[in-house]
């Protein structure tokens, strides 16, 4: 008897625990029915991460064609599995990815669920109902060389892949706008200060550069780490020794999957490292958190430079994107910061997690991976999107209050330092210690006093900042 009976316009599907009914043509099946059932915990389930449902139907492809070519699958079945998983790249059957990504079963519910929409639809394109399993199999067919624990940490490292192209696009444009700002703002003499104290001068421009080249240090470690991810474990199936794949398997699934995705796709030097470890995944979520870190931290200064706008620094002035208070008339908070802030927590919490996940594997394989891949590419996201949002919506637009900048900057004694060749130890000294005393800027008691010119203050402050005018 086949393994489901088409009833009217649902049939029946059975496995150890009983029987389940399904609309006639739903193209999933009892496993991803168990798996919905029994973990609908995060309330984001696969179809809601489409680089990693792309993947998998790219992984499960490139299988097909390597079995079809090995004389282990019909070809037949093989090219409407082909066809199946072209329509879920495509963008279509999404909607019956229903597995949580915090599934608990190590990834099974997660392959198997993409080998019943690709087992039912291949089904349809022949011509057959969904769940006449006796013609293409979800595990017999679609999971032929195969098993979840080769085929989700492939396919994760594929969609980490993928989806970090488009991070490093867009740290690339928050740090061409950071650079931008370095050089309209190069002339912007300030206050640098160390410990939130007073420390020496320099330019707002030298600052920008700096964020620029942190900014852009981080898109290219992470670029690194991405490409670590194009090594796979495809082809060592359940531990490692390839049993249950045909002989010769593994180098056809991974010149069909390089052709797919475009990338030259190389298996692990050793199968029992690629399957036991989940480092290359807790390294590139590590770069993901220090570079969230980096640009955290550009985004907390920002907060400080821009406080007031009276009261405070005020030196530099960000674009008022929304009405800062409900009770505060024409208050306007740093929010893009904050967003930004807030999304560099997230990912250093996901990438905790991401750490645990992976010193918890057991033996000779991680089960952990559902969790890996959630926090990942949640991390993915909030990064891409965050700083696209922050280089648009607050860097672009910021603008440098030049007079305030040297007004906190010529009233500082911190300066000093930059006047003793001119003045001597001695006399700055007696300047600095009045100035102190008087409330009066020291540059104001030494152009009074006849010590200095005001040209001379510009350009030994030029001097100081490295900018010689």
């Amino acid at each position: 008897m086949p393994m489901s009976e088409q009833s009217g316009t649902h049939r029946t599907e059975s496995d150890l625990l009983g029987t389940v009914q399904l609309p006639s043509d739903c193209l999933y099946g009892i496993n991803t029915v168990r798996g919905r059932e029994n973990f609908s915990i995060s309330g984001r389930t696969m179809a809601e991460e489409p680089a990693f449902v792309r993947a998998l139907a790219r992984v499960k492809i490139a299988a097909a064609m390597a079995n079809r070519d090995l004389g282990v699958l019909p070809a037949e079945a093989a090219d409407a599995i082909i066809a199946a998983g072209n329509e879920i790249i495509a963008g279509r059957h999404r909607e019956y990815f229903v597995v949580d990504m915090l599934e608990g079963s190590g990834g099974t519910s997660i392959n198997m669920n993409t080998n019943e929409v690709i087992a039912n639809r291949a089904l349809q394109l022949l011509g057959r109902s969904s769940g006449d399993y006796r013609h293409i199999h979800p595990n017999d067919h679609v999971n032929l060389g195969q098993s979840t624990n080769d085929v989700v940490p492939t396919a994760l490292k594929l969609a980490c892949y993928e989806e970090a192209q488009g991070l490093e696009t867009g740290l690339g444009e928050l740090a061409a706008s950071l650079a931008a700002k370095s050089a309209e703002w190069a002339d912007v003499l300030r206050l640098g200060r160390t410990c939130l104290q007073a420390a020496q001068p320099m330019t707002l421009g030298q600052a920008f550069g700096g964020y620029a080249a942190a900014v852009a240090r981080g898109r290219d470690k992470i670029a690194v780490t991405a490409g670590d991810l194009l090594t796979v474990p495809l082809g060592g199936t359940a531990i490692g020794t390839g049993l249950g794949a045909a002989e010769g398997y593994r180098a056809v699934v991974l010149r069909h999957l390089s052709a797919l995705t475009g990338r030259a796709v190389t298996g692990s030097g050793d199968l029992f490292d690629g399957m036991q470890n989940a480092d290359a995944f807790a390294r590139f979520s590590g770069e993901l958190r220090v570079t969230a870190d980096i640009v955290g931290k550009i985004a907390a200064d920002l907060v400080i430079l821009s406080s007031g706008p009276t009261g405070a620094l005020g030196e530099v002035s960000l674009p008022p994107v929304q009405a800062g208070s409900s009770i505060m008339p024409g208050k306007v908070n740093p929010v893009m910061p904050m967003m930004m802030q807030q999304v560099a927590f997230a990912v250093s919490g996901n990438d905790l997690a991401v750490s645990m996940a992976a010193l918890h594997g057991q033996l000779e394989i991680n089960h952990f991976e559902p969790v890996m891949a959630s926090r990942i590419l949640e991390s993915l996201r909030l990064l891409t999107n965050g700083v696209r949002l922050f280089a648009r919506r607050c860097i672009d637009g910021a603008r440098a209050n030049r007079e305030e900048s040297l007004r906190n900057l010529m009233e500082s004694s911190a300066l000093a330092t930059a006047f003793v060749p001119k003045l001597g130890y001695e006399m700055t000294s007696r300047l600095v210690k009045q100035s102190l005393a008087e409330k009066r800027s020291f540059i104001e008691l030494a152009i009074d006093q006849g010590l200095l010119a005001q040209s001379d203050v510009m350009a030994i402050l030029h001097r100081s900042a490295g900018q010689a005018k």
